[in-house]
């Protein structure tokens, strides 16, 4: 282990430290007793332990290095996430957009469509109502008509009994006797069937 060349350099160190203690250029004091320990103990872990502490500190440097990679990569996942994530929102809001339009859209359509079908709706209702109308004068027109026609015969009677007492219209164009009393023969018959 002690080569001659490693004994020759501790023997120098040695006498070089003695000759520097007898002739006091080195003072044995508090603070260099603490130095020279300091010296002297780095020297021998260095020498003695230097390859364990450096495999030690090889191995941490990599469990260090390690773990950086995994947080750069954890990072890099992470900020690729959040790309595509911006990238749906960016989409997503892309998508309302056009969302908003074909709404507006379809709301004016429907709109359109709703004051159409309502003016159909207010048409056909008036319509229904004229209907309604038309036949109800109908029936009138019906039962004034059957009632007049039962009526007929008394009013024509009335009518020419007037007639009679009046010589005056009688004379000037009224109706002639024969055609007053074909008409009632004929309501009579009428009346009959």
């Amino acid at each position: 282990m002690f080569t001659s060349q490693k004994l020759r350099i501790y023997l120098f160190v040695f006498l070089a430290f003695c000759v520097f203690s007898s002739k006091h250029i080195i003072i044995y004091n508090e603070e260099t007793l603490v130095a020279l320990s300091f010296f002297l103990f780095v020297f021998f872990v260095a020498r003695y332990f230097g390859n364990t502490i450096t495999e030690s500190l090889n191995e941490r440097s990599q469990v260090i290095q390690q773990e950086l990679q995994n947080f750069l990569n954890i990072k890099q996942h992470a900020i690729q996430e959040l790309l595509a994530e911006h990238k749906k929102i960016s989409g997503l809001v892309h998508g309302l957009q056009n969302l908003t339009v074909f709404t507006i859209t379809q709301l004016q359509i429907l709109n359109a469509n709703t004051q159409k079908a309502l003016t159909n709706i207010f048409i056909d209702q008036i319509q229904l109502k004229l209907k309604t109308l038309a036949f109800s004068k109908l029936m009138l027109q019906q039962q004034l008509q059957y009632l007049l026609a039962e009526n007929i015969l008394s009013n024509v009677l009335v009518a020419y009994q007037q007639a009679r007492k009046d010589k005056t219209k009688a004379k000037t164009g009224a109706l002639s006797q024969k055609t007053v009393q074909s008409a009632i023969h004929l309501l009579l018959q009428s009346k009959q069937v």
